[in-house]
């Protein structure tokens, strides 16, 4: 039994357009791999800060509005 294996033009393009696209899904599934691995940058120290004097704010401007608001007795 003989086998003759013969590239013709449209095997050796079907060869290139197959590993090209074979590069480019495993670049895509490494860039995905990578973006699930990829820590979450820890939040700034002075933003947290700034978040907490906002919220000691806001309840006490919500106290004394809470406060000017009540009946007087």
């Amino acid at each position: 039994m003989e086998y003759r294996f013969s590239l013709t033009p449209r095997l050796i393009a079907l060869a290139i357009f197959s590993g090209v696209a074979m590069l480019v899904l495993l670049f895509a599934l490494g860039y995905q791999v990578g973006v699930s691995m990829a820590e979450r940058p820890a939040p700034d120290p002075i933003d947290n800060a700034a978040r907490h004097t906002r919220q000691q704010a806001a309840g006490k401007i919500g106290a004394e509005a809470a406060a000017a608001a009540a009946p007087v007795t």
